[in-house]
């Protein structure tokens, strides 16, 4: 493991902590079954310690798709976008069976071009990088698996970027877990999360699964939670659930809209009757996780069918795991799509592809609330197909790339990201190479807010990115301080696809620091200003 310019963070452990029926009574359904935990430990402090942050040194990379074709091998690709063009992504170069790794690029004109980006000195294989936009200005946020020797494979990165194309904003770094007998975590999954108040220190949530052999907790393939101190900077915290043995294939998600995290594995169920796979799925409030006790609420998605390779996405209150299961025929490989319209309290389930002759497999998944995407592999062929009514039913699979067969078989071989950005591992020319292209929106509008400005009251540009007309979408501005008139102001607004419209707070009237909240169409926007009688200045 290779280490230096050390710095010093803080480290906590959560254990087993108990998770209690949030989302109501069991729902009459054989895919939903609550879980309640038996036992309960508080939260243990312990001394600092040492993590390393890790130099970075600069590559040169193609500026054309594909976006990396050495004669190395290039696998498991990660994407995302912050909304305004720029992409940030990542993926493994495997220089031999014992040294790899994770390789930085970016775009800033929506894929069209890749400009060089970087890489950390680390020695080892390393592999499966995620990407996430954090959620406010430019910055994104990162993880990887460790090598198998780095900490006894316990070891957690995580990698921020403030501006993708300054390499001194970027930093990585670790802690090492081995002080609690963790090991072997295996294929991490980050989502960002910047709607956290003064914090300074964040970055969002990781999921994954390894081992422990803390105390008297031990388990195998469990699932992991790591995720930073809200009232200390530079300190961490790991939660692990040894309840949950044969876990696999960690993804995350958050809902921006409301903060509410979503996490789902597939997990060997010994509480069925045919000791099946089913995916385990967790949902908590991410606004409580500094709390000295962090509710999670567990349950099992999937009835009779072996459910595996889960990929999960939330968005204005519309949850969707997509998987892989056997539900035409024992052991052909179906997409099929659990979703809620209700955050989480009821679920139903639709197939998204089951065509008898052939598998599909290795699902990804991105949401805009009502609307959703969802690519996934057939016979080395990559196939898109979207939902407009939150996943009640799927249109027609289109293929996407545009050599036949060519795209590599296996997971995490394909990330979809927000606006329709994907990347993948591709074999056409007889070697592992990373190639991009963009598989569009669903027809249906995207809200966003653009920004808040102040002046003369408040006013709030909002944006539908989406591909319909937008109609009737509910909108408000709420300022909390010293405000005696125009406190709130709310009403609905048409917004035709691909354009933009203002929305205004009124005649307003206070003193003093203010908060304002814009809201639309599920749509939440915060920013900070002082009011001087009837003047909102320096909102930001």
């Amino acid at each position: 493991m290779f280490r230096k310019a050390i710095i010093v963070l803080c480290i906590g452990v959560l254990l087993l902590l108990p998770a209690h029926g949030f989302f109501g009574e069991e729902k009459e359904k054989p895919f939903y079954t609550p879980i309640k935990m038996s036992r309960e430990r508080m939260p243990i402090p312990v001394k600092a310690e040492m993590a390393g942050k890790v130099e970075m040194s600069m590559m040169a990379m193609p500026s054309s798709i594909p976006v990396a074709n050495t004669e190395n091998t290039e696998m498991h690709p990660s994407v995302e976008t912050d909304g305004d063009g720029t992409l940030f992504a990542a993926y493994t170069l495997q220089m031999d069976i014992l040294n790899a790794n994770i390789m930085y690029i970016y775009s800033q004109d929506n894929g069209a071009t890749w400009q060089e980006g970087g890489y950390f000195n680390l020695e080892g294989a390393y592999d499966y990088p995620a990407i996430d936009y954090w959620g406010s200005g430019g910055t994104f946020i990162g993880t990887f698996a460790p090598d198998p020797s780095d900490c006894d494979g316990a070891a957690q990165y995580v990698l921020r970027v403030d501006d993708v194309t300054d390499p001194t904003t970027w930093s990585l770094v670790y802690w090492d877990w081995t002080d609690y007998n963790q090991r072997d975590r295996e294929s991490p999954d980050i989502a960002g999360y910047s709607d956290v108040g003064d914090a300074t220190w964040w970055y969002g949530v990781i999921a994954d699964t390894g081992s422990s052999d803390y105390a008297d907790s031990a388990g195998e393939h469990i699932p992991i939670f790591n995720w930073p101190d809200y009232t200390s900077d530079s300190s961490g915290w790991i939660w692990w659930w040894d309840s949950f043995p044969n876990s696999a294939h960690a993804c995350i998600d958050i809902d921006r809209s409301n903060g509410v995290l979503y996490a789902a594995w597939d997990q060997y169920n010994e509480s069925r009757p045919d000791y099946g796979r089913d995916i385990l799925l967790a949902i908590a409030d991410v606004h409580n996780w500094w709390q000295e006790i962090w509710e999670i609420n567990w349950s099992y998605l999937g009835g009779s069918e072996d459910n595996t390779y889960p990929d999960v996405a939330a968005e204005n209150g519309y949850i969707y795991v997509v998987c892989q299961a056997d539900i035409t025929i024992p052991g052909k490989q179906d997409i099929i799509c659990f979703y809620s319209h209700d955050g989480g309290k009821t679920w139903e389930t639709s197939t998204i592809a089951a065509d008898p002759a052939k598998d599909e497999v290795y699902p990804s998944i991105v949401a805009y609330g009502e609307g959703a995407t969802c690519t996934f592999l057939i016979d080395g062929d990559i196939y898109v197909s979207h939902t407009t009514d939150g996943g009640v039913t799927w249109s027609e699979a289109k293929k996407v790339n545009d050599e036949d067969g060519s795209v590599y078989n296996g997971y995490r071989t394909l990330k979809l990201a927000t606006a329709g950005n994907i990347m993948w591992t591709d074999m056409r020319n007889g070697n592992a190479d990373v190639y991009y292209d963009s598989v569009g929106y669903p027809p249906t509008p995207i809200i966003t807010i653009k920004d808040i400005a102040g002046g003369f009251g408040v006013k709030a540009t909002i944006a539908n990115t989406g591909t319909a007309d937008a109609e009737n979408v509910e909108w408000s501005i709420t300022l909390d301080g010293l405000v005696f008139m125009g406190k709130e102001k709310s009403g609905n607004v048409n917004i035709a696809a691909g354009s933009e419209v203002t929305i205004k707070s009124g005649l307003v009237f206070g003193i003093g620091p203010v908060s304002i909240t814009a809201k639309a169409g599920g749509a939440t926007k915060t920013a900070s200003g002082m009011a001087v009688g009837p003047f909102i200045l320096g909102v930001g």
